[in-house]
């Protein structure tokens, strides 16, 4: 199912907005999962989804469940059913992280194809920040 990407001027990411479980007013313009390009890029390098929407798979280790004995690995970022504050659920910000096994599956779970920048990207980045 395609679904049109909404832009909002007011938000930088997809997150829960509304009384937490019971009402998202999904004022970003997203009930649930959004594109990934819905939102403009966080940073000068152009990545999108750095906040909010699903939390990215990394492949660091964060530690081992202690029920399974599995390896759990770090998810950052927060999803859409995280909030701004961290009044419920997790807090949606760069620097949240939290632990799953890598069975884990949900619609808020997802990873990020990367590359390492090259120095025409870093030279470029820098020239945008001045």
């Amino acid at each position: 199912r395609v679904r049109e990407a909404v832009v909002s001027t007011q938000s930088t990411g997809n997150i829960w907005q509304g009384k937490f479980p019971k009402e998202n007013k999904g004022k970003d313009g997203h009930i649930g999962v959004a594109p990934v390009d819905a939102f403009k890029p966080q940073n000068t390098f152009g990545l999108f989804d750095m906040i909010g929407n699903t939390w990215e798979w990394t492949s660091t280790v964060y530690g081992v469940d202690p029920q399974t004995k599995m390896p759990q690995y770090t998810l950052r970022g927060g999803s859409y059913v995280d909030s701004v504050d961290g009044k419920f659920n997790h807090k949606a910000d760069v620097t949240t992280r939290m632990g799953n096994t890598a069975d884990a599956g949900s619609d808020n779970i997802s990873f990020r194809c990367a590359r390492d920048a090259t120095s025409q990207d870093i030279a470029r980045n820098k020239k945008q920040e001045l």
